[in-house]
C-alpha cells in the first residue's frame, strides 16, 4: 500500500515538502501574504491526507472484493467438481468402473439413433460370468468381486477407447462396439478370453474365471429398440452358456 501511495501522490508530496520548507525557512515570514500562504499549505496538506485516506479505504475495499471474488470463484469450481463427481457416480458402477445399467442402455439408445442416420453398423456383446454364484457361496463375495474386477480390467485392456462397457447387474455385462462388425468383436472377445486364461494360470485359485457371451451386429436397415436388442443378444449368450454347462457341469 505504501509503494502504491507514493506512486500516486509522489508529485503532490514533493510540492507539499517544498512548500513546508519555504515556511520553515522564515525567508518570507515578513511578507503580507505569508500567513495566507501558510493557511493554503496547511489546507493542501489536510486535503492530501484526506485523499490518501480515501484511496487507502478504496484500495482496501477493492482487495476485499477481490478476495470475495476469488472465494466465490473457488466455491463455483468446487461445486462444479462436486456435480461432475455426482454425475460420474450416478453413471458408474463403483466396483468395476464400468457404466451402470441406466447409463449403458441410454448410450445404446443414442447409438441406435446415430446409426439410423449414418447408415453404419455397430455390434453389441452380452457377457455373463460362469459360476459366479458358486464362487460367492463357497469362497465368499470378496472372491466373487475380484472376478468381476478381473473381467472388467481384461475387457478394458482389449476394447477400443470409444467402446462402451456397462454392468447390467450382478454378473452380466454389455459391451457396445460402435462402427464394428460382429467378426471384429469375435476377435476382441477371443483376445479377452486368452488374457483371462493366462491370469487364471497365474492365480492358481481352486476356481477359474470364464464367461459366456452372445454377439449381435446391428445395421441401419432395422429399427430395433433397446429392449429388443438386449433380448436378442441375451438369447445368443444363453445358448453359449448352455454349451458351456454341457462341457463342464458344476
Amino acid at each position: 500500500m505504501k509503494d502504491k501511495k507514493h506512486s500516486i501522490f509522489k508529485s503532490e508530496e514533493l510540492i507539499l515538502k517544498k512548500a513546508e520548507e519555504v515556511i520553515h525557512s522564515n525567508i518570507y515570514n515578513q511578507n503580507p501574504l505569508f500567513e495566507q500562504y501558510c493557511f493554503l499549505v496547511g489546507q493542501f496538506a489536510k486535503l492530501l491526507k484526506e485523499v490518501e485516506k480515501i484511496v487507502k479505504i478504496s484500495d482496501g475495499q477493492q482487495e476485499y472484493l477481490h478476495r470475495i471474488q476469488d472465494d466465490l470463484q473457488q466455491e463455483i469450481e468446487n461445486r462444479v467438481k462436486a456435480e461432475e463427481k455426482l454425475r460420474y457416480l450416478a453413471a458408474i458402477d463403483t466396483l468395476t468402473g464400468a457404466y451402470n445399467r441406466g447409463m449403458g442402455l441410454s448410450m445404446l439408445d443414442n447409438l441406435i439413433k446415430i446409426t439410423k442416420r449414418s447408415g453404419e453398423v455397430f455390434s453389441i456383446c452380452y457377457l455373463d460370468i460362469n459360476d459366479l454364484k458358486f464362487v460367492n457361496d463357497n469362497y465368499g463375495h470378496t472372491e466373487g468381486d475380484d472376478l468381476l474386477v478381473l473381467l472388467c480390467n481384461s475387457i478394458k485392456e482389449e476394447i477400443r477407447e470409444y467402446d462402451i462397457l456397462c454392468r447390467l447387474g450382478g454378473d452380466e455385462f454389455l459391451i457396445i462396439f460402435p462402427k464394428c462388425t460382429s467378426k471384429n468383436v469375435e476377435a476382441i472377445i477371443d483376445r479377452i478370453q486368452k488374457k483371462i486364461n493366462i491370469q487364471n494360470e497365474k492365480n492358481q485359485n481352486p476356481y477359474s474365471l470364464s464367461f459366456s457371451y452372445g454377439i449381435l451386429q446391428v445395421d441401419s436397415q432395422k429399427e430395433p429398440s433397446v429392449d429388443a436388442l438386449i433380448e436378442l443378444v441375451d438369447k445368443k449368450m444363453y445358448a453359449h452358456k448352455q454349451s458351456f454347462k454341457k462341457r463342464r457341469p458344476v
